[in-house]
């Protein structure tokens, strides 16, 4: 193990020369507005928990009531014997939800897009994806084994003009991936525009919904919904909006079953265990309610006012995401050094997560927030970005 451990020990230099080495903090409290981060409680502007839910009295006691009466394990596969009915009850909560016929849940989003990509692409496949598109859709295409082509970013002409060349040599089919709000920039697709050169061009449209679901749209169906787009296939997670875990595909019955055979990180995956899905059926009930609606408006205006004290943030003006672009890796980790000085978590991504020469402070939103403390973390970044 010496030459390997040597080897090793020069790559993690290699890294740590760029300013781009990845060290772990330890959270020691549940996840909320506030946590406490390697033992200070700091203000929390890191995670995806968009709606508050993930420390939710409500979410705990369906946790709890499912530990005691079902056990932690799961046990094995879904096509085993863990395929527990509280599986099977949420997969028909999911699709009540966002009126399809059929959803199927994974055990997280990587799995689901890794999934959907590699049962519905093949090696005649025309798949087409957007340049910023998430790692998890980046690899379901490569595994996929289909003739890529990733077109600049929200580049509908371009799209267009790479749909128009395939279908030129090819009537196999075509499928456009895209998500709906982007998890590194906060901005938005054009769906209406997506779906009708989806249309135009028979292809099949499957859009990520990750971090837009529970957190936009009505009843917190997500950007799709919001304006009128149905697409084939709708990918949505449960560890974000939703405050708990897993993730799932909402579809046709016939795409469904079809996932059950050939989805391969769902085969051959234990199930996630019954309270987890316990908790995430709980979490939906809440995002349908007019408690969702409240929640969701509370965070649409967080995220107005941090832009109107901050100029220059990415993303769309209701993001619940906002990035600010420092360029430089090291310039963006020790800006996010400076915030958690002041007890202020804002995490720095640096490459490769994101384009060499746009590091960045990406900031995340939540409706438990109050807006002192948005405004707090305004002050913060305004006065900080400036020197």
């Amino acid at each position: 193990m010496s030459r390997l451990d040597d080897e090793a020990r020069a790559e993690l230099a290699a890294i740590e020369e760029q300013h781009r080495l990845r060290t772990p903090r330890v959270v020691d409290s549940a996840q909320g507005p506030r946590i406490t981060l390697d033992g200070v409680e700091v203000l929390n502007f890191g995670s995806n928990d968009y709606l508050s839910l993930a420390n939710d009295p409500r979410l705990i006691r369906a946790a709890v009531a499912a530990v005691e009466e079902s056990g932690v394990g799961a046990g094995a596969s879904r096509l085993i014997v863990g395929n527990h009915r509280e599986h099977a009850a949420l997969e028909i909560s999911i699709a009540d939800w966002l009126r399809v016929p059929a959803s199927r849940f994974f055990n997280t989003g990587y799995a689901a897009n890794v999934s959907v990509l590699t049962t519905l692409c093949g090696p005649t496949t025309g798949l087409f994806s957007d340049e910023l598109n998430h790692a998890s859709i980046i690899d379901g295409c490569r595994l996929s084994r289909a003739e890529l082509h990733v077109f600049p970013h929200g580049n509908l002409a371009a799209l267009e003009e790479r749909l128009r060349a395939f279908r030129a040599t090819s009537n196999a089919r075509a499928v456009i991936v895209s998500e709906t709000l982007f998890s590194m920039d906060g901005d938005v697709a054009d769906v209406r525009a997506l779906a009708e050169l989806a249309r135009r061009h028979d292809a099949v449209l499957v859009l990520d919904e990750a971090h837009a679901i529970g957190a936009w749209g009505p009843e917190g169906r997500g950007i799709a919904a919001s304006v009128g787009v149905a697409p084939d296939v709708l990918i949505g997670t449960c560890g974000k909006a939703l405050g708990s875990f897993g993730a799932f595909a909402a579809t046709s019955k016939a795409i469904a079953e079809l996932l059950w055979n050939k989805a391969r990180p769902l085969v051959f995956s234990t199930g996630l265990p019954p309270m987890v899905v316990a908790a995430t059926r709980a979490a939906i009930d809440v995002v349908r309610s007019s408690e969702g609606d409240e929640r969701r408006r509370r965070l649409a205006s967080h995220a107005r006012v941090l832009r109107s004290l901050v100029s220059g943030l990415a993303g769309a003006t209701e993001s619940a995401i906002a990035a600010l672009i420092v360029g430089d890796d090291r310039r963006a980790m020790e800006l996010s050094s400076l915030l958690l000085e002041a007890r202020v978590l804002a995490q720095g991504i640096r490459p490769p997560t994101v384009a060499e020469g746009t590091a960045r402070l990406r900031i995340s939103l939540a409706s438990g927030h109050s807006s002192e403390e948005v405004e707090r973390l305004g002050s913060l970044l305004a006065s900080h970005s400036s020197r």
